[in-house]
């Protein structure tokens, strides 16, 4: 007998809020997968119940981001920011408030578990054993993949980390993939079963992703009317290579030295991860715009020469 569509899913985001401004600290293109994701199966009729850790004192404990997907903040741990490093010691505490708030209703509230990063996974895991239903899993980032592609001066992935994600992938019912690389890399570096390996593109929101008026994304950063401009986009960490940049421009002007009076580079996010030490640290880094709504980048992208969104490439196998 086929498996009926789920009324409504638990999805489990522990170390960022979708709520949070994406591009500094650890908000970032997760944030915004995790809530375009939600308000779509919310518009085909399936109710979404965000779980994440609680960073303030004033946070409700339930917002309503639009009808259908609520978001539910779990005390886990100080009311603060914590480094993800330190965040698996909160696991236990965030995963018994998951446990808590379906043990208020009725049984079979949640259909189905959507994890999202490994440290999610976890706690999908054991919500999976405890209510009976499938965990699917979005890993978004692997260790091992990180730790081959590792920025000079950055840290390697803890041991923790890629135990925890090998015993998550080997929990999950199934596993979603952004790319067939990272399906390969799922089966190859973590032993996944080809089989439960799910690979979904992500799209595009064409309502938001296409030309603007022109100048507008200038004028609303600050930046020269013309000229050239090459943007960064993202958060700033090793990991982004957003050093590769500023080589490029130093390589454009010693190339085309007309280029030094009307280039204009500019970083579009904040700091994330050791990037936040780097930058404490740094006497000579350029001035950022920090981080925009993210609903911005198509406009800042039409307004460019040229445009650079993507991580350091992984080191060849």
């Amino acid at each position: 007998m086929p498996r009926r569509a789920p009324r409504r899913i638990a999805t489990i985001s522990v170390h960022t809020s979708p709520l949070e401004q994406p591009g500094t600290g650890d908000a970032g293109g997760l944030n915004v997968y995790v809530v375009e994701v939600a308000k779509r199966m919310a518009d085909r009729g399936v109710e979404v119940e965000i779980f994440t850790r609680a960073v303030s004192r004033d946070a409700a404990p339930v917002h309503e981001l639009v009808p259908g997907v609520l978001v539910r903040h779990v005390p886990a741990g100080p009311f603060e920011e914590l480094d993800k490093a330190d965040l698996p010691a909160q696991l236990c505490e965030f995963t018994l408030g998951v446990l808590r708030t379906e043990a208020a209703y009725a049984p079979g509230r949640y259909d189905l578990v959507h994890g999202h990063y490994w440290l999610s996974g976890h706690v999908g895991a054991v919500a999976k054993e405890r209510w009976g239903v499938p965990l699917v899993q979005s890993m978004h980032t692997l260790g091992r993949v990180k730790n081959a592609a590792l920025a000079h001066g950055d840290m390697q992935e803890p041991e923790v980390r890629l135990r925890g994600e090998s015993d998550v992938v080997a929990s999950a019912d199934r596993l979603v993939a952004n790319t067939d690389e990272e399906a390969r890399q799922l089966a190859g570096l973590y032993g996944a079963d080809p089989a439960k390996i799910w690979t979904i593109n992500p799209g595009v929101d064409l309502s938001i992703f296409r030309p603007g008026p022109a100048g507008d994304a200038r004028r609303r950063l600050g930046l020269p009317a013309d000229g050239q401009v090459i943007v960064f986009a993202g958060r700033i960490q090793p990991l982004k290579a957003p050093d590769l940049v500023l080589h490029a421009a130093a390589e454009l002007i010693r190339v085309h030295p007309e280029l030094r009076e009307t280039l204009t580079v500019a970083f579009v996010g904040g700091p994330s991860g050791s990037g936040r030490n780097r930058l404490a640290r740094s006497r000579n880094w350029p001035t950022g715009t920090g981080p925009p709504p993210w609903s911005w980048c198509p406009r800042i992208r039409s307004r460019s020469a040229w445009w650079r969104w993507r991580r350091r490439p992984a080191a060849p196998r």
